[in-house]
């Protein structure tokens, strides 16, 4: 399974959004890229595994997600908050399941 995990942010949850980072590249599945979409204005996180990929886009809830995601070249994609932890085997149940339930 190829996905891309895409994450909204400000660029300000800090020691949380290393945690989500890390807890990505510790998934059994791993992810094939990792795009964050940051808030136009806002500086780039200083957190980071180094495999991320930065895209500026306007501020807001609806306008960081209601987006063309032209960027992503996968079949799947994660969306994600910065300030979520997944546990190492999430990726690998949540496809688990869509095969089960086609």
């Amino acid at each position: 399974m190829k996905y891309t995990a895409v994450i909204r942010t400000l660029g300000t949850a800090g020691e949380k959004y290393q945690q989500l980072l890390n807890s990505l590249q510790q998934q059994s599945i791993q992810p094939n890229d990792i795009i964050v979409y940051i808030a136009e204005g806002y500086p780039l996180p200083k957190e980071t595994i180094g495999k991320e990929r930065y895209v500026y886009v306007k501020k807001g809830m609806v306008a960081q997600r209601a987006l063309r995601y032209d960027e992503v070249q996968t079949e799947y994609m994660l969306f994600l908050d910065d300030d979520l932890y997944l546990p190492p085997d999430f990726v690998e149940k949540m496809y688990l399941s869509l095969i089960e339930h086609k």
